[in-house]
């Protein structure tokens, strides 16, 4: 069990951004880890609360109101225990590097270091046993700290889903169409010229790292079948930007080796549980998949907060049989809960229960 007693410091760096303030608002209210030091650009030396554009539910929380926001500098950090980055790409990966090398802890949810061979990209439910990569990370590196890195938002849209399905059936293809919402983009995100009334294709790299991102995460998923990864399988991504503000909605057709029973794909969904439920971690859902039977459900509005805690479940649904061979179903994912801050919370909770984050 979890020591409750441990008190684990965290920084955030890009805290005024819309992943950044999903952090700071789940983790006001954890029961071991405690936001210590906010990290920003353009807004050093200012009250939190004075400068963050709160674009999520509730206020900004009394206690960090008043937090001034700090540089991004790790030699100010001798206290802090983990490093949560939800910095853009590009800028993020040296920033990881230096705090790693400096001996900290980094959840990242850049996509900078996502295909390093020794950094984890980690769904707690799906693969947790690639955390151990980290040691092979710090020998490789010689750092005394380590990266760990959630997928893409839309990624994990469909693995979380795809994973029970994969592990207890032959998949032969996998085609997923996409509807992301303008959160995605972080602030200010999209000019409202190029998306409303419109819907707007994000091209051909997002589709294929989608597509590249997903196909790692199946690879690690444990079977439960004999067969070995069938390396035939076909996936394939269009993906696409619309004026919601907040959830990604993902029409998914995946066709089978074999004859399949759309019950049984709906029994391997609607039990799926992975460690972080075993484990009783505090940001683990329930259900980390919740199946709707409503035949106008999910709706992003409605169901993009499903789940406890709030955004931490996917919504499945319009599940059908197409063939003998073939199956349809939609998922709707919080893209900035659990597709990224909350995401990386529940990636922190499994190293702290697995040994790898203690007190520095």
């Amino acid at each position: 069990m979890i020591n409750m007693r441990r008190n684990l410091k965290a920084a955030i760096l890009g805290s005024t951004g819309l992943v950044g303030i999903e952090y700071v608002r789940m983790l006001v209210n954890h029961p071991y880890i405690k936001v210590s030091y906010l990290a920003g650009k353009g807004s050093v030396g200012k009250p939190y609360g004075e400068v963050v554009r709160w674009q999520t539910i509730g206020q900004v929380p009394k206690e960090i109101a008043d937090m001034e926001v700090k540089p991004t500098d790790p030699k100010l950090m001798d206290d802090v225990d983990i490093v949560f980055s939800p910095l853009p790409q590009g800028a993020a990966g040296p920033v990881e590097e230096e705090f790693a090398k400096q001996g900290f802890p980094v959840i990242s949810n850049s996509p900078d270091h996502r295909f390093d061979p020794d950094v984890p990209l980690l769904i707690p439910e799906i693969n947790p046993h690639t955390i151990s990569l980290i040691d092979e990370q710090r020998k490789r590196r010689d750092w005394k700290g380590f990266i760990v890195t959630t997928p893409l938002c839309t990624a994990q849209g469909a693995a979380i889903p795809l994973a029970p399905i994969y592990a207890n059936f032959r998949l032969d293809s996998v085609f997923i169409t996409t509807i992301q919402s303008l959160s995605g983009a972080g602030y200010p995100g999209i000019p409202s010229l190029d998306v409303v009334d419109n819907v707007l294709p994000l091209g051909d790299a997002y589709d294929n790292k989608t597509i590249k991102e997903i196909t790692r995460l199946l690879k690690e998923t444990n079977r439960n079948i004999p067969e070995s990864y069938p390396e035939d399988l076909s996936l394939a991504a269009t993906t696409h930007r619309v004026a919601t503000i907040h959830g990604h909605y993902e029409v998914i057709y995946a066709t089978f080796k074999e004859d399949v029973n759309v019950e049984k794909v709906r029994e391997s969904l609607d039990t799926f549980a992975g460690e972080p439920q075993r484990l009783k971690l505090p940001t683990a859902p329930d259900r980390p998949i919740i199946v709707t039977n409503q035949d106008a459900r999910p709706q992003v509005y409605f169901d993009r907060w499903a789940g406890n805690p709030p955004g931490m479940s996917v919504v499945v649904g319009r599940l059908a049989q197409v063939s003998r061979r073939a199956i349809r179903f939609v998922s709707v994912i919080h893209n900035t809960v659990r597709g990224a801050a909350g995401g990386g919370i529940l990636a922190a909770e499994l190293l702290v229960e697995k040994g790898y984050i203690d007190k520095r």
